[in-house]
């Protein structure tokens, strides 16, 4: 993906030689510190998205007499179904990720093709990242939504709320294309 063209972020240099005078060393610490953070943030996005599957927004049909009993309530809403959906590739997406940056702690690069695999392993990973926050935050806006259905004003409210997300997202990535282009 060239929006993630790695070889051209500019890294502190005087940070890389403090660390290590090694350059495969520093490579290696960067590339490593960058994914341990990423491992916490996809983790969290695992556990919640697992947990939300399990506490479906409107619960669950309690009615002894009822055929549908122990099924989600809201099963027929097309924002519920939205939000089952979004749930689910968060979740595949965040676990994806989770095992990519499992595989890159296990693997330490020592040659150029061996970095080159490792940056590969990063960028796929840092996708399923970025694609799993979107579909968390579509996940929380259509949950939302479902349960507020009945009330009109405090559903778009809160719906028009999430959407900032994308526009604070469309934002960085034009700050940092506007950084490494140089305009």
């Amino acid at each position: 993906m060239p929006w993630m063209d790695f070889s051209r972020i500019r890294w502190d240099d005087d940070e890389i030689k403090k660390r290590d005078d090694d350059e495969k060393e520093s490579y290696n610490y960067i590339i490593n510190h960058a994914a341990q953070m990423h491992l916490v943030v996809a983790t969290l996005i695992v556990t919640v998205t697992f947990a939300a599957g399990f506490t479906l927004p409107g619960g669950f049909e309690s009615d002894r007499d009822s055929p549908n009993k122990g099924m989600a309530i809201l099963t027929r809403d097309t924002a519920f179904r939205a939000f089952v959906v979004t749930d689910a590739i968060a979740f595949v997406c965040s676990a994806g990720s989770v095992f990519s940056y499992f595989i890159m702690a296990l693997y330490q690069a020592t040659t150029k093709e061996e970095r080159r695999v490792i940056i590969n392993i990063y960028e796929v990973a840092t996708t399923l990242q970025f694609l799993s926050m979107s579909a968390v935050v579509i996940a929380f806006i259509t949950g939302l939504y479902a349960t507020l259905a009945h009330s009109g004003g405090l559903a778009v409210t809160v719906c028009v709320i999430g959407c900032l997300f994308f526009l604070i997202y469309v934002l960085v990535f034009y700050l940092i294309i506007r950084e490494l282009s140089g305009i």
